[in-house]
């Protein structure tokens, strides 16, 4: 063989090779390689999506164990605003209290309870009952009047029903005779 028909055939050859290596890159690799490309998307995306979803809940996470005592403190107070139970005697020592540290004799008291009513179907929304108590105090006016502003600054919820302002026999010492119904709230099952 001549060595001119060795280089035609060994480039036929080369030709052949390459013609062959890009019909198998263009029908086997090429669409293989854009599905991973398309995978690759997939999962980045997925990647990201978690790494914000993680982000949020570790946000969530840390801005609660910030603000953990200060909402069970919230639901302390909150309870004792609107306690589950009447609590008739914690009732009775803030009001005894109160007058106490405003100069009011307590000369008589009476519990009323008023049943408790259906009030609204919502869920969130729990009834409540009401406990009146009446009062018959004795006092000058400015500790009345100072006793009515501790009733109403008082973290229970108390309402004043009625008022009644009696004349005293000391009148002359600005002692004065009363009759106060208030309304306090608790919760109910």
């Amino acid at each position: 063989m001549k060595a001119s028909t060795k280089r035609l055939l060994a480039l036929m050859g080369s030709a052949t090779l390459i013609l062959l290596a890009l019909i198998i890159y263009v029908v086997l690799i090429k669409p293989e390689y854009d599905n991973i490309q398309t995978l690759r998307g997939k999962l980045k995306s997925r990647s990201d999506f978690y790494d914000t979803q993680a982000q949020a809940v570790d946000y969530v996470n840390n801005l609660y164990a910030k603000n953990k005592v200060d909402i069970e403190q919230t639901e302390k107070d909150l309870i004792l605003a609107l306690p589950s139970q009447e609590d008739v005697a914690n009732v009775i020592f803030q009001i005894q209290r109160i007058s106490a540290l405003n100069n009011i004799s307590i000369n008589s008291v009476n519990l009323d309870r008023v049943p408790a009513q259906q009030k609204s179907e919502n869920t969130l929304i729990k009834n409540y009952g009401i406990l009146r108590i009446s009062m018959s105090l004795v006092g000058s006016y400015e500790s009345f009047k100072e006793l009515l502003k501790f009733l109403e600054n008082n973290i229970r919820i108390i309402n004043l029903g009625t008022l009644r302002v009696y004349q005293a026999n000391e009148l002359d010492k600005g002692i004065f005779n009363y009759e106060l119904v208030v309304d306090t709230y608790y919760q109910t099952k």
